[in-house]
């Protein structure tokens, strides 16, 4: 059974403004997913596209960083803090682990879709940006938990 019920910063205007509009990029992508699995596309086109989408990231965004720490540091947004109640577990040269609380986009996913174990399929897919972006760094990213397969948080773990 999924939980993702939000316990910081609720009623909080700039947060609850940021997560609607995660709510909406999580509605956009489960739309785009199943449009593509009804024109026949496997499951696995939406994890090319978000690994590439990562990988662009990567390259863009996190360019020149090369450890753990400045990632962190980039990595840690508004977004992850606030919106998704990340809270920073690890942080060493080798390994950066992150807990995150809250997903807008689980909660968006959960309005459309009763299946949970598609919810934890296009979760899991979802984070292969993360996974892209770690990779364009010389990185790895490991999935631990997440909130849509029922573990009530999401933790990923950078390495270098």
């Amino acid at each position: 059974m999924i939980k993702n019920e939000p316990k910081k910063y609720v009623g909080d205007y700039n947060v609850d403004a940021v997560r609607d509009a995660y709510e909406n990029r999580g509605r956009w992508y489960y739309f785009l997913v199943k449009e593509g699995l009804e024109q026949g596309l496997p499951l696995e086109f939406a994890r090319d596209a978000m690994h590439e989408a990562g990988l662009f990231l990567g390259k863009s965004r996190f360019n020149g960083i090369d450890n753990l720490k400045d990632f962190a540091d980039e990595f840690m947004t508004y977004g992850v803090e606030k919106v998704n109640e990340g809270e920073v577990v690890k942080l060493s040269e080798e390994e950066f682990e992150v807990d995150l609380g809250y997903c807008p986009l689980v909660n968006a996913w959960q309005k459309l879709e009763q299946d949970e174990k598609f919810l934890a399929d296009i979760c899991d897919i979802c984070m292969e940006m993360d996974r892209g972006i770690a990779e364009s760094l010389g990185m790895s990213m490991d999935l631990k938990a997440t909130i849509a397969s029922g573990c009530g948080k999401c933790t990923m773990c950078f390495k270098k």
